[in-house]
């Protein structure tokens, strides 16, 4: 197998030009007018995983750097806000970058800060006195997933971009060239369908598309009612999970580990409030084991799910 064949398809296809970004209608205005206007404000980015934030502040970032001859790597840095290590840190790395000085390029400096939703409020605090301090020479975008766990004071310096229900016909239109590059030929039906399951989960679509890739289109794609169902049964104890993963297997002519990361799946799309980091680690590290032991993973996945299993 070659490297390319390696790439995961979400790496292979993420958009790479700010026109191909998959966006409603009023984002789409809004960051147009940005790069249209050169008028780059601070932006607040939120919404569903797998929804195109991070993708989308890249591209938007290289789309006004090139139409304002700024395209340089020294005009950008892009950081996890929610580093273990503190404020402390993220606040010496924005301060060396802004201070450095580059040869060759001048302009507008931008600082992307991942997971916001996970500092803590005094971080935020923190974090909004930079806002403060930088305010003339450098503009911030903050992404989050929970605009609920941002602070109001740290929101009124954004500008907010909601990113949550996709247009439909573009999201089709986009899995529709990744079924012709891979020659999967899904039919409309079947794209409909995984629609349908992750909602605006753009991500999720295209590693559900890559895992099932050799039946996809045959496949019996799950409704969000037998999840439901399935959950119940979990909590009832490990043999009726087991009992009902089984049920599934044969109704829908799955394995059992595509089963599991559909159902992980579904949790990711549809149940956020419920879900933590911690369950991220957990549904991470099921979705890439690779060829694991049916019964350590159906054990390991049944007695540790139930846990966020509070809806």
């Amino acid at each position: 197998m070659s490297e390319i064949d390696n790439i995961p398809w979400v790496e292979k296809y993420r958009p790479t030009s700010f026109e191909n970004i998959v966006l409603d209608e009023v984002n789409q205005t809004i960051l147009e007018n940005i790069i249209n206007m050169n008028m780059f404000p601070n932006l607040l980015l939120y919404g569903p995983p797998g929804t195109g934030k991070t993708t989308t502040i890249i591209n938007l970032i290289n789309s006004y750097q090139e139409r304002y001859n700024q395209k340089s790597k020294d005009l950008m840095i892009h950081l996890n806000a929610s580093d273990e290590r503190g404020i402390e840190i993220i606040r010496n790395q924005i301060s060396q970058f802004v201070n450095a000085k580059s040869l060759f390029t001048e302009g507008l400096k931008i600082v992307i800060l991942d997971e916001v939703d996970y500092m803590t409020k005094n971080a935020q605090q923190a974090l909004k006195y930079l806002l403060q301090d930088y305010r003339h020479n450098i503009r911030f975008c903050l992404i989050c997933n929970y605009i609920s766990r941002i602070d109001e004071s740290l929101q009124n310096e954004f500008v907010h971009l909601r990113f949550n229900e996709l247009p439909r016909e573009k999201i089709q239109e986009f899995l529709t060239a990744i079924s012709h590059s891979e020659q999967l030929d899904l039919s409309i039906s079947a794209i409909n369908s995984i629609q349908r399951l992750f909602k605006s989960d753009i991500r999720s679509m295209i590693n559900y598309m890559q895992a099932n890739h050799t039946y996809v289109n045959d496949h019996k794609v799950i409704e969000n009612s037998v999840w439901e169902h399935f959950a119940e049964e979990i909590k009832k104890g490990l043999k009726k999970g087991e009992k009902h993963i089984d049920s599934i297997s044969t109704e829908y002519n799955m394995n059992e580990k595509n089963i599991i990361k559909d159902f992980l799946n579904y949790v990711i799309a549809c149940k956020q409030d419920h879900i933590d980091r911690e369950f991220l680690e957990f549904a991470q590290f099921i979705m890439h084991l690779r060829d694991p032991n049916i019964d350590f993973l159906r054990n390991y996945f049944l007695r540790n799910i139930v846990k966020w299993l509070s809806w």
